[in-house]
Parts: C-alpha cells; sequence; structure tokens
C-alpha cells in the first residue's frame, strides 16, 4: 500500500479526469443531503469536466490526491476578475474540494488545497473565496481552520 499523493492535472488527455466523474457524482449526493438545492443533472460530472479541460492551467488548477493508483480526491480553482467597482482585482475562487470518505482525516484535503493555494498565489490573486452548503458543518471548520471567514450568505428561491 503505497501513501497516497497530490498532483496537479496539467493535460485534457490525462485519465485522471476521467477517474474524477465519480468523486464528482458523490459529492453532489452529498452536497444534496446537505441542503443543497440544485440537482446534478444525468451526465453533470461529464459536463463539468469537459467544460474544465480548455482552462487548465491558465484560468484554473485541477489536483488529484492518488492512493494506491486510484484518485481518491480531487479539488479544483479557478481565476475570476473582481468587478470594476470593486477594483478589478484577481480573485481566486475555490470551486470544489472532495476526498473520498475512505480517505478523510488523512490529510488529503489540507494537501489538495495548498496545491490550490500556491498556484492561485502563483497567478498573483488578491483573496480567495469559495462557498459551502450551509449545513456542512464538518466542511464549514475545515474551511475556518484554514483561516477562511464568513462573508455573505446566499439565499434561494424556487
Amino acid at each position: 500500500m503505497s501513501l497516497p499523493s497530490v498532483r496537479a492535472i496539467t493535460r485534457a488527455d490525462d485519465p485522471a479526469l476521467t477517474a474524477i466523474a465519480p468523486l464528482f457524482v458523490s459529492m453532489h449526493a452529498e452536497m444534496a443531503q446537505q441542503g443543497m438545492r440544485f440537482q446534478l443533472t444525468p451526465d453533470g460530472a461529464g459536463i463539468w469536466l469537459e467544460g474544465t479541460k480548455s482552462g487548465l492551467e491558465r484560468f484554473g488548477r485541477m489536483a488529484v490526491a492518488e492512493a494506491d493508483g486510484h484518485v481518491v480526491g480531487f479539488a479544483h480553482a479557478v481565476v475570476k476578475l473582481a468587478p470594476e467597482h470593486l477594483g478589478g482585482s484577481r480573485i481566486g475562487h475555490i470551486v470544489h474540494v472532495f476526498v473520498a470518505p475512505t480517505h478523510r482525516r488523512s490529510g488529503l484535503a489540507r494537501e489538495l488545497v495548498r496545491s490550490l493555494h500556491d498556484w492561485l498565489h502563483a497567478k498573483q490573486v488578491t483573496s480567495i473565496e469559495l462557498q459551502v452548503v450551509h449545513r456542512n458543518e464538518v466542511g464549514l471548520a475545515f474551511w475556518r481552520s484554514l483561516g477562511y471567514l464568513p462573508e455573505l450568505i446566499q439565499l434561494r428561491k424556487s
């Protein structure tokens, strides 16, 4: 049994991208249980993965955690611009971080986030933002432990 490792995906043909799809589906199932109202479409994972490929390492970073030849976690971040009236600066946005339940509490999520932080800082972002589903208490505690503070509350009406 090998130690888990974290690496960036730099090419759109990296086979690890395909291995992320089932984890993405699992992540969305967990988010639904925690109060996320939007539901993943039947091919939502494939659609999302296709959309991430063109911006790899230019506008977005995809990192994977691998153990014994299997992808057991992933993280995705993008760079975006703040509106001009707020200064127009580069902002990092951590879009997703997920580790399979069997590999949680092992430090992999922190390593995945470190990979995103390093890349975002190299892209000269002025701040990093993210969203957490409102009933994800473990996720909120994790992000607070990394120095993130609540800023906005998102509301939705259907």
